[in-house]
């Protein structure tokens, strides 16, 4: 029988709770499917910037389901309730053609991609459908698990909506469309200068100015 001492438990409340935390961290980093999927999720974007702590949090939560060719991943119409972070595979959005009424591809999510994140922010009903392109393995976080996050866990959850809103401002201004058929207002000025002073000559637009009879309008996907 070993005579060497054994150490001694910590009795302190702050060497308990550091106790119980690397009891924590041991048993999910010793696991390979859960170091595999903190790699993995690492990569996101959208998690990039939480600490390995707060990220352990979320990967013990986050769901991973697997779709076929074909099968839907969310209906336009339903209430969103969970966001997706494609894993493998591809999935696809379509959304209904206003004057046909038919449902349309309008894009293609792969690996590291994640889509419905607005579900983050409100519980609105889906704009569009997902489904997927062949077999996808998509992993799957509910409102309800961020909520829980975002409540007793804030500096968990802080860098995500930071990141979310960064994300969805340059979306805004990427996703500014040029629609023909309208006039902008420096057109407009234009024309009723030239009405007024005939034989002047109208001002110039300045650079940056919009052109040729068109209008810069923002287009919410």
């Amino acid at each position: 029988m070993s005579d060497a001492p054994v150490a001694p438990l910590p009795t302190s409340l702050p060497g308990r709770l550091a106790g119980r935390a690397r009891q924590f961290l041991e048993s999910f980093f010793g696991d390979p499917v859960f170091r595999k999927k903190l790699r993995f999720l690492r990569s996101v974007v959208l998690f990039k910037d939480l600490p390995s702590r707060d990220l352990a949090r979320i990967v013990k939560q986050i769901m991973e389901k697997t779709y076929g060719p074909g099968d839907v991943v969310f209906q336009e119409g339903d209430v969103g309730r969970a966001f997706f972070i494609v894993a493998e595979g591809r999935v696809e959005v379509l959304r209904r053609n206003t004057a046909s009424g038919e449902m349309e591809p309008v894009a293609q999510f792969g690996p590291g991609d994640f889509l419905a994140e607005m579900v983050l922010l409100d519980e609105l009903p889906r704009a569009s459908t997902c489904r997927a392109v062949e077999t996808a393995h998509l992993y799957v976080m509910y409102k309800d698990i961020f909520d829980h996050l975002r409540i007793h866990f804030p500096r968990a959850a802080a860098p995500i909506l930071y990141t979310l809103g960064r994300l969805l401002s340059a979306r805004l201004r990427r996703e500014h469309r040029v629609l023909p058929g309208s006039r902008s207002p420096n057109r407009r000025s234009r024309e009723r200068a030239v009405r007024r002073f005939p034989s002047r000559r109208a001002p110039r637009p300045r650079r940056g100015d919009a052109a040729g009879g068109r209008v810069d309008l923002v287009v919410s996907l």
